[in-house]
């Protein structure tokens, strides 16, 4: 099977400014061009650039000093900390994937036997709004983690959901580190319908095979994933 990496254009402006580093020879405390130097430079939106800035300076390859510019902060192990990191936090993502799919295989028996129709039309209204914002071609983040959220309340284990809960949260810490993707996890939605069809079905094996199915395709593009 053949992968296409998708690159973000934010990932593409961390890339230039590597690059730019690179190519200036800069250490550490040298001053980079201003925002709107960068700006003139990359041909971005100032809400781009500042987005990019903002996780390299959480991974302190930069610092912003206001009044004063842009500092690089770490030229010594620029590079290879950036690899490093990437390397670390893409292996615990796939770890935590892993995890994730032998929690929920057993969510999905539960919210199958224990949740009520009226949280089912819940989980469903949930839905609508996620591939309604789909089909328009608008970002539906937000409700794709309500959806799965309410998945997990609707089991009605209160360990099984802590446990997931604290899963999630690891995961959404990790997903602040650029995997060179715009849009991850896109290709998913589709299968959300025919997840929540089964659930609504009660039908286990199916359900669980399904969200193995999306979880699968979430550990490839990840597993797949490069550092921009």
């Amino acid at each position: 099977m053949t992968f296409i990496k998708r690159v973000s254009l934010q990932s593409e402006i961390i890339e230039f400014m590597k690059n730019y580093v690179e190519e200036k020879n800069l250490k550490s405390g040298d001053r980079l061009p201003s925002q709107n130097e960068l700006i003139e430079m990359l041909g971005v939106s100032r809400t781009s650039l500042r987005e990019a800035i903002k996780t390299l300076e959480a991974k302190d390859f930069l610092q912003v000093v206001n009044g004063k510019g842009i500092f690089l902060k770490n030229a010594s192990s620029d590079i290879l900390y950036t690899q490093i990191e990437f390397k670390k936090e893409k292996e615990s993502i796939l770890e935590l994937l892993e995890v994730r799919k032998i929690l929920e295989r057993e969510i999905m028996s539960l919210v199958i036997k224990n949740a009520t129709e009226e949280e089912l039309d819940k989980i469903e209204k949930i839905l609508n709004i996620v591939m309604e914002k789909y089909n328009k071609g608008e970002k539906q983040n937000k409700e794709d983690k309500e959806f799965h959220l309410a998945i997990y309340k609707f089991c009605h284990n209160k360990i099984m959901y802590q446990l997931i809960l604290s899963i999630e949260d690891m995961l959404s810490k990790l997903w602040n580190f650029p995997l060179g993707l715009e849009d991850p996890f896109i290709d998913t939605i589709p299968l959300h319908r025919d997840l929540f069809d089964c659930i609504r079905k009660r039908d286990v094996k199916k359900t669980q095979a399904i969200n193995d199915k999306i979880l699968h395709m979430m550990y490839d593009e990840v597993k797949n994933a490069e550092l921009s």
